[in-house]
């Protein structure tokens, strides 16, 4: 039975990301949504064709599979949580990929690569430890590029999120969100952590998505977030029940949902 970490004050700990997600790895993968392919063009167009890649954090194989639809030479994922590695493997059998069972920057990792990726997952490392362990791993040149889904973005024209964020009120949210927002759109704090690594921010970007959800949807969506999975199971019911119900009597049923993807390309300085 898998252990997750008790949370601390108004954040669930970093530890936290290396098991909840694989307490239903279907189910995450079924709640997410890809990245868009502009968001692969402008970090592959940093790099010859038939790169090297690094994924930190695979998840599901999102990232992952977009990457192995393209020309590329080879992608190593590195991902904590066995159950999501087994995930990964019966989907994408590829003999590019190369999977790693490890929390970055702790698992052995050999070789150098063209460029280093991290979708969704940087959040749940101590920054300058995880990216000097990507300064060892690239090649000279080579790109690292980071990136997140934001799916609650109120204040912006997403009325789903005004209406939800309420209901998070004392709820320990992942290291990268908070009740104001989620800190990938903080371009500042961004900057500053790379250039602290010795980093070069050279292309910053902001895609957005406008999209309706039906309450099934919503609820998927927030059954896959790692507060939700963290909370005791009658808490965790009562609150999906609550969203799904808001949709139903705010929304009738089509909830207008916004995505913001922030996306990170840097060099080594």
């Amino acid at each position: 039975m898998t252990t997750v970490p008790t949370p601390a004050g108004p954040h669930l700990l970093k530890e936290t990301g290396r098991v909840i997600f694989g307490t239903d790895a279907a189910g995450y993968h079924a709640g997410r949504i890809g990245y868009p392919a502009a968001l692969y063009d402008r970090v592959l167009a940093r790099t010859a064709p038939r790169a090297d890649i690094l994924e930190i954090g695979a998840g599901t194989g999102l990232v992952t599979e977009a990457l192995l639809a393209r020309n590329i030479a080879s992608v190593t994922a590195v991902e904590p949580s066995p159950e999501l590695v087994d995930f990964i493997r019966q989907r994408l059998p590829d003999a590019r990929l190369s999977l790693i069972t490890a929390a970055f920057p702790e698992g052995d990792i050999a070789g150098s690569f063209d460029v280093a990726v991290c979708a969704a997952a940087f959040h749940w490392m101590q920054p300058q430890p995880a990216l000097a362990g990507v300064r060892t791993l690239l090649r000279p040149g080579g790109v690292w590029a980071m990136w997140w889904h934001s799916y609650r973005n109120f204040g912006v024209g997403d009325p789903l999120a005004d209406a939800i964020t309420p209901l998070l009120e004392g709820i320990a949210l992942p290291p990268s969100d908070s009740m104001a927002g989620h800190y990938s759109l903080d371009t500042a704090r961004q900057y500053a952590t790379l250039n602290e690594a010795g980093f070069v921010v050279v292309e910053h970007h902001i895609y957005r998505e406008d999209r309706v959800l039906t309450a099934a949807q919503v609820r998927a969506l927030y059954d896959s977030y790692s507060y939700v999975r963290a909370l005791p199971a009658p808490q965790r019911a009562d609150l999906l029940d609550a969203i799904e119900a808001l949709v139903v009597g705010r929304f009738g049923g089509q909830a207008p949902n916004t995505v913001l993807t922030p996306l990170y390309i840097a060099t080594i300085a």
